[in-house]
């Protein structure tokens, strides 16, 4: 193949390979392509892990909000009661009160627990994020090596045929 040949080779499409790495590698390990996309599958299932506790939180700061509600109300009841000298049924209101108070407390622990789960997992889904990120830096790093090692065969085989096709005596 002449030298120009072999320049405008270098310089052709090649056809996509499917795959942005030169292939799975020995003894089974992945490639940069399929490493990368198992990467982004835990972190996506870790956004959705963060999100699925966030929304149980939420659900019980609404429980917590209603039965306070309630609670509220039968404060109320069990005034109206006491003021219109009904001991009973303010005693019955008060008694139900004790006991959706400790329901709300319930509530309360509970996502508490849920808040300090999801800071715990927003850390590490930052944690993760980050080292996905430093893994794609060295995959790019790669595969920028890989095509400057292969433009620099181009250039090296070019330059030989150059050296052949003038000859020897120049």
């Amino acid at each position: 193949m002449s030298v120009f040949g072999r320049l405008a080779a270098a310089f052709r499409p090649k056809p996509a390979a499917g795959r942005d790495d030169a292939g799975a590698s020995g003894g089974g390990q992945l490639t940069l392509g399929e490493a990368q996309l198992k990467q982004l599958a835990a972190v996506q299932q870790m956004r959705r892990g963060v999100a699925d506790v966030s929304v149980s939180r939420q659900r019980l700061d609404l429980q917590a909000a209603d039965l306070k509600k309630a609670m509220d109300s039968l404060e109320a009841q069990a005034a109206a009661a006491r003021s219109a000298g009904d001991s009973g049924a303010a005693q019955t209101a008060l008694g139900r009160h004790v006991i959706m108070a400790e329901q709300h407390h319930d509530l309360v622990s509970q996502r508490d627990a849920l808040a300090e789960q999801e800071a715990m997992l927003a850390g590490a889904l930052a944690q993760l994020q980050a080292r996905v990120s430093g893994f794609n830096v060295t995959a790019e790093t790669l595969k920028a090596a890989q095509a400057a090692a292969e433009a620099r065969l181009t250039i090296s085989k070019s330059l030989d045929d150059l050296k052949d096709s003038r000859g020897p005596n120049q």
